[in-house]
């Protein structure tokens, strides 16, 4: 990816960490060693990466300016991830050896390895996409296996892969590039430039109407910012959301969140609805009830979704037999499909078909579930800290959710921001 191949020099975001937290390139060096020359060159390197001025250099001192401030900012947070992905790997001997600092002795390069190696599953694949060859990808590999002090590579039946604490390492790795990839960012729109790349994780509902609209927002006022819509199961969105692929998800929380680290934040509450095709036996009636749809075929979700568990509570709570005929169905189109082209029941939010039921291909039945309601709103990791671009985004969520309702439905309430996290491992 092109965020790792610009990753700056570690060591030099680390000479210009200190630096700025001592505001003296004198003891920046001392505490990494370094002599004032080269702290002050690193710097200078720096400087001209990213063709800023990050010090104000005066009597007193070393002071950030306000570009150097955005930088440290993100560099902090970035050897944070880094510091928190391998110090669980470390006996208390290491630990104390390396003075609670393990990631002194990793360079850019095998960042760059590891994270390659991670993307693509193999070091073949890696080291093409990085440019290098295998035995020279090998070689970075296990010199960063050898400054950690513990195995990131096993050997299995497919090759050689991550350990999990390669995996661990990986993931802390890819966040800490991504931080600098938001520094660089947000420096293009200090300087007014309107920038960037965010990812966002669209969930079934979300994607029909209220991540388009908002983005539509959000580009009218960033025309030149990429984004990108990540589809599929909340499993492999997840998964990108704790490497750093993923910037946020929005779509419908879980209860309990999936994994340790992860905040949710409610937009609001959405039931579902009961339904069919316009002109199937069941839309003729005034007055329907579940168990009339217990004879017809259903269109339901993946298994363990929250939507197809409200679908198995609905019948249970009613003491009804389930449908016995189910299909599973995920995509929007399909579901669409097999609806207007059959007489199968669905079990879908309102929002979800709302262009279909007001161009008279679909019906809502009758039937009133309040039990099904599913609280839909924003996943991210516990600690992110948003770009403008991304804050951005979750105002124009918040105001899509406020100005539109499904018909039949009062405007939802944008309610408060929780963070959860669980102790469930996941």
């Amino acid at each position: 990816m092109d965020e790792f191949q610009d990753l700056p020099n570690l060591r030099h975001l680390r000479a210009f960490s200190l630096t700025a937290m001592h505001r003296s390139v004198h003891k920046a060096a001392a505490e990494i060693f370094l002599s004032q020359p080269a702290v002050t060159q690193a710097i200078s390197k720096l400087e001209t990466e990213f063709d800023q001025t990050l010090f104000e250099r005066t009597p007193s001192g070393m002071f950030c300016t306000k570009v150097g401030e955005i930088l440290l900012a993100r560099v902090d947070r970035a050897f944070a991830e880094l510091k928190r992905a391998c110090e669980p790997q470390l006996d208390k001997n290491q630990k104390k050896l390396r003075d609670l600092d393990p990631t002194r002795l990793i360079s850019s390069a095998q960042i760059r390895a590891i994270t390659a190696i991670a993307d693509h599953g193999n070091f073949a694949m890696a080291a093409r996409a990085l440019g290098m060859s295998r035995p020279s990808i090998q070689r970075t590999a296990r010199a960063l296996e050898k400054a950690l002090g513990y195995k990131l590579f096993v050997r299995s039946s497919n090759g050689i892969g991550l350990s999990v604490a390669g995996d661990v390492f990986a993931r802390g790795a890819k966040l800490a590039s991504r931080e600098i990839e938001l520094a660089r960012e947000e420096i293009e729109q200090f300087w007014g430039q309107k920038v960037g790349r965010m990812v966002v994780g669209s969930l079934p509902l979300s994607r029909i109407d209220l991540v388009p609209q908002a983005l539509m927002r959000v580009l009218d006022q960033i025309p030149d910012l990429n984004v990108q819509i990540v589809e599929g199961s909340y499993e492999s969105q997840l998964v990108g959301l704790r490497n750093g692929d993923i910037d946020l998800i929005v779509g419908a929380l879980r209860e309990p969140p999936p994994c340790p680290g992860i905040s949710q934040t409610e937009l609001f509450v959405d039931p579902l609805s009961v339904v069919v095709r316009a002109g199937h036996p069941l839309a003729r009636h005034s007055t329907v009830t579940l168990s009339d749809t217990v004879g017809y075929a259903w269109i339901v979700p993946r298994r363990n979704t929250p939507s197809r568990n409200l679908f198995h509570k609905a019948f249970r709570t009613r003491a009804l037999a389930e449908p016995k005929r189910l299909l599973e169905v995920c995509a929007h189109g399909s579901l669409r499909a097999l609806l207007t082209g059959s007489d199968r029941v669905a079990l879908v939010s309102r929002r979800q078909v709302r262009y279909e039921e007001e161009s008279g291909l679909l019906k809502v039945l009758p039937i009133n579930l309040p039990d099904t309601a599913r609280p839909i709103g924003l996943t991210t990791r516990a600690d992110w800290v948003p770009s403008a671009a991304q804050s951005l985004l979750i105002a124009e969520l918040k105001k899509a959710v406020t100005e539109y309702s499904a018909p039949g439905q009062l405007n939802p309430e944008v309610r408060k921001t929780r963070t959860d996290i669980s102790l469930a491992q996941g």
